[in-house]
């Protein structure tokens, strides 16, 4: 009889165990991968204005530095223009709805950015025009989630982002770290057309700003190619009132 107690009571807690398990894969399951992609955009402000600096480092060490000023609105929205230095002051990129546009002062000319063009170097830095642009990537990419690691001393999301259109795609897939509790970028990983690795994009500093993780420096690195552009945001004002009317091409051509 004893024997029979024991053996229930090893069996009862073999049954609590793997209840515990299931339990916790469950939970691990509740999210799925577009479901961290949109509470991401959720997490964001819905307007921004910040000044940026950009510093490209080329490979061999060379420098540029540059500021900009940039308008942000939704998902659909996003005006930049160069304050500095005198050979790209006045120079302005438009994005709306997924639609770009570049003037270039020294040309007094609009020109817009399409197809693969999207892919190529923004302003010579290793961000491209669809880095830059407005999109969602939710309604972009298929996420898949991979599993939660650690990554600069926080528990991330590890997300497999592939482009529901593949034809018109710059990025073959993108391997992306979201903050499990922020629900922000950490670290994202771009692949070429033909499945290898192109670059990867470091958040290093975030700040909380009227309760949003906003990204304060990040750094792409062209593995590739052996160069890097840094971004540190220098001022950010969080949801200001901006006129969707600041958002069109003669937006682009003023001083």
């Amino acid at each position: 009889m004893l024997n029979q107690i024991k053996h229930m009571g090893i069996m009862g807690v073999g049954m609590v165990m793997g209840l515990l398990l299931f339990a916790a894969s469950a939970n691990a399951q509740e999210v799925t991968g577009n479901e961290i992609l949109e509470k991401e955009e959720v997490n964001r402000p819905y307007s921004t204005i910040m000044i940026s600096e950009m510093t490209i480092i080329h490979k061999a060490g060379a420098k540029r530095v540059r500021k900009m000023k940039i308008w942000m609105k939704g998902d659909d929205y996003i005006l930049v223009r160069f304050l500095s230095p005198s050979n790209v002051k006045g120079t302005g990129f438009l994005s709306v709805k997924d639609d770009d546009w570049l003037y270039l002062p020294a040309l007094r000319k609009v020109r817009r950015i399409a197809g693969r063009e999207k892919g190529k170097s923004f302003m010579g830095s290793d961000f491209s025009y669809e880095d830059v642009g407005t999109d969602s990537l939710a309604d972009k990419y298929n996420a898949r989630l991979l599993g939660i690691e650690k990554y600069a001393e926080r528990d991330c999301y590890i997300l497999e982002l592939l482009p529901k259109d593949t034809k018109g795609a710059i990025y073959s897939k993108q391997k992306r770290w979201v903050d499990k509790t922020r629900f922000n970028q950490m670290k994202t990983e771009y692949y070429d057309e033909h499945g290898d690795l192109l670059k990867v994009a470091y958040v290093s500093e975030v700040k909380e700003i009227k309760e949003f993780w906003m990204t304060k420096k990040i750094e792409m690195q062209n593995v590739q190619k052996g160069s890097k552009t840094i971004i540190v945001e220098e001022e950010v004002e969080v949801n200001p009132e901006i006129a969707d009317k600041m958002f069109n091409t003669r937006q682009l051509e003023r001083k």
